[in-house]
């Protein structure tokens, strides 16, 4: 080599190590604190201002996910508007929003106060957290497409490490590979509040527990200088100890305090915002918007540090603005990925052709992550699945690849429910039904309550499939009933029930065609003439369509309900008591319009109409209460007036209700209810008026709505007052 080459060489070798040594090397350490992660975000953003160069980030809990965010290429702005724009209820929960769940998942969940999985062949378990956290992964995934599978977090733009700890060690752990959603979840794996995450046989949770402010995992990265931020909010005295949260984030405190101590003395700058009054927990829109602007606050403060600290940074030399952009590296978003291969783990060969025709996604396709979301939301809908994750792969064209764990489908269902009609009742249900291959599916449901009932279900076929089922239905009725506030005689009965039917379920809309072999037998007489009611059996044949949009099924702001069913009632299969088949036919249909964040309106329209002559009692309209079929599988809901009075062959009526939120989860509600009834379809326009109208005062409890309703109808001509807590059943 001619020696002048060589000096070349020695001289521009000798300039890049000096360049490598023009500036120090920064790391940025996130502490844990939950909602109170807005604060970094405020902070960031002054950093930003300050021309301050990150080069490592290191986090836990909260400050994992911020951190991981922006270690791949979130800046302040794009961190602001993640935490002002997110339901964060919805994300820190394994809900599943109601339209996207089949009817067996949606009558559970609206019945069923708790429910509980078990097996024959395992010993019985309990969950290991109250959250497995679908929602929050899920929406990880989607912001870090292209870092689902990573050999080191030290290639993601901005070096990144996340502190999580082992329960079956009892020691902490830094991540610094893998899969960077999952890394994220890990570490804010609250103890009791989320699932740990099963990670190379460990069991992780929150790093907080340990490591809340690891300035000390910054230094082992090689930091020359640490920026900490710390959320803590400092010991508490027992005045201040009034909530889980608080005791919570004492224990977590206790457990990591030494370390702690150590690692706040040991950051060149540190940042302590003001939240006293704010914990893990704080969400509410409000308190994001005051804690991102109490982090730049606090940043701000220490302005004159920051700028000292960018002077030490650069060793004396301060640095350009191009200078400081050319080094940040700024996420590139695209809505569309190029999928090769979709892949599913979880599942046998027979699910996933059902699957991939449910989801509708194509390989060798461009596919939208608005497609991918709703493949997930429909997934979690099935509610078969107790995991459901995507990954995927780090090079284009990418795997998508899906992660499914099958739920347990034999669970025991208990519901609970209270009001001043029938004081109370318990419902119970086991149930398999919840599962998806093709099978033998069955239920068995009791209700304890002064009209008790015993159903036996029994279907073969797919959960999404066509099937065919049969039920049988034993139920003893008890119950008072009125005519215009004169109390009518009606003989209480035990009644037995065989339906055999054909089923289908297309999303939010179900169908059933069957028969039905139904026997009465009556204790007591009907009416003033004191009539006594032999026992009766009839053969009966219908038709049955229900589609259900509400995005509630109890307050519900939009979507909508329609139900019709037609039958034909027979005592030999082809006629009545000599004549002709008996027929009625049901019709309801109602709407939710959100009028405005607080008043939502409800119109809806109900009938039922009879044909044919000699009407049994036992098959006449009814109406009374706030819900349909209460007493009876032909009841109509007339929500002005309270217990069952009988109406003629022809019912016709509209109702309007006024919903008011009062606040969160408060609720006033006016209604009005206006119809018409008739002998015969042809005079039910000049028919008889009925009319009403209620005030009701209700809360969305968790276990069931409660509510207090004082109404008036022309049906009873006094004023009624109905109490009632719990779910309908």
């Amino acid at each position: 080599m001619p020696k002048h080459l060589f000096v070349f060489i020695l001289f521009l070798l000798i300039s890049l190590c000096n360049h490598a040594q023009d500036r120090k090397k920064v790391a940025l350490v996130l502490g844990g604190g939950g909602a109170k992660g807005a604060a970094e975000v405020g902070v960031i953003k002054v950093l930003e201002e300050a021309n301050i160069p990150i080069d490592y980030v290191v986090g836990t809990s909260i400050g994992a996910i911020v951190g991981g965010l922006y270690s791949i290429g979130y800046d302040a702005h794009d961190l602001d508007s993640l935490f002002q724009g997110q339901d964060w209820l919805f994300l820190l929960s394994d809900q599943v929003k109601r339209k996207d769940k089949n009817f067996l998942s949606k009558e559970e969940k609206d019945t069923y106060v708790l429910s509980i999985p078990f097996s024959f062949k395992k010993k019985a378990t309990f969950p290991t957290g109250y959250v497995v956290g679908q929602n929050v992964v899920n929406l990880f995934s989607r912001l870090t497409v292209g870092y689902h599978q990573m050999d080191s977090f030290k290639k993601l733009p901005i070096p990144f490490s996340c502190v999580t700890v082992d329960i079956l060690s009892g020691k902490e752990v830094v991540l610094s590979s893998g899969s960077l959603p999952m890394a994220m979840r890990a570490s804010m794996s609250i103890p009791g509040a989320f699932v740990p995450v099963e990670w190379n046989d460990m069991m992780l949770i929150d790093g907080g527990v340990l490591n809340n402010f690891p300035v000390d995992i910054a230094r082992k990265m090689g930091a020359d200088i640490v920026i900490g931020i710390d959320l803590s909010n400092g010991w508490k005295n027992k005045d201040e100890l009034t909530s889980i949260p608080a005791v919570l984030d004492q224990i977590i405190s206790i457990m990591g305090r030494e370390k702690y101590k150590v690692n706040r003395h040991a950051a060149d700058l540190y940042i302590h915002p003001e939240l006293k009054e704010y914990n893990a927990t704080s969400f509410q829109p409000a308190a994001i918007d005051t804690m991102l602007i109490r982090g730049e606050n606090a940043a701000r403060k220490e302005w004159n540090n920051l700028i000292a600290l960018r002077h030490t940074i650069y060793n004396g030399k301060e640095p350009s603005a191009q200078q400081y952009l050319s080094e940040k590296t700024k996420i590139v978003r695209t809505d569309s990925f190029p999928i090769k291969h979709i892949i599913f783990k979880g599942i046998n060969k027979e699910e996933e052709e059902w699957i991939r025709r449910k989801i509708h996604l194509k390989e060798n396709a461009n596919i939208h992550l608005a497609d991918i979301d709703r493949s997930l939301s429909t997934l979690q809908g099935l509610s078969i699945f107790s995991k459901v994750e995507y990954q995927l792969a780090n090079s284009t064209p990418y795997d998508l690849i899906f992660t499914l764990e099958e739920k347990n489908d034999k669970r025991i269902n208990i519901g609970g429910r209270f009001d001043s009609e029938d004081v109370f009742s318990v419902l119970l249900n086991v149930s398999n039904r919840q599962a998806l291959s093709k099978g033998h599916h069955y239920a068995l449901t009791t209700r304890i309550a002064q009209n008790p009932y015993l159903r036996v279900d029994y279907t073969y076929g797919g959960l999404y499939e066509p099937g065919i089922g049969c039920t049988y239905l034993m139920r003893y009725n008890n119950f008072d009933a009125y005519s215009y506030s004169k109390k009518i005689d009606i003989p209480d009965f035990l009644s037995q029930e065989l339906s055999l039917y054909y089923t289908q379920s297309i999303g939010s809309f179900r169908m059933q065609l069957g028969a039905r072999y139904a026997f009465f037998n009556y204790h007591g007489y009907f009416g003033d003439q004191q009539e006594k009611i032999s026992p009766d059996h009839f053969i009966n044949y219908y038709a049955n369509f229900l589609l259900d949009t509400y995005d509630r099924k109890y307050f519900p702001e939009r979507g909508g309900k329609v139900h019709l069913e037609s039958i034909l009632h027979t005592d030999n299969g082809a006629s009545y008591d000599g004549n002709g088949p008996i027929g009625s036919i049901l019709v309801h249909a109602e709407t939710a319009l959100r009028l405005s964040p607080t008043l939502c309106m409800i119109p809806a329209v109900k009938g039922r109409f009879l044909m044919g002559s000699n009407i049994p009692y036992i098959y006449r309209n009814y109406a009374g209460g706030t819900f349909d079929n209460n007493y009876l599988s032909q009841q109509i809901a007339w929500e002005t007036v309270n217990n069952l009075h009988l109406l003629d062959n022809q019912f016709l009526a509209t109702k309007l209700a006024l919903r008011y939120r009062i606040k969160k989860k408060l609720y006033i509600t006016a209604l009005g209810e206006y119809g018409k009834e008739a002998h015969k379809f042809s005079s039910l326009y000049n028919g008889d008026d009925l009319w009403g109208y209620a005030l009701r005062a209700s809360y969305d409890f968790i276990i069931g709505p409660i509510a207090l309703q004082v109404n008036y109808s022309n049906l009873y001509k006094n004023v009624g007052v109905y109490l009632n807590a719990g779910f309908q059943f």
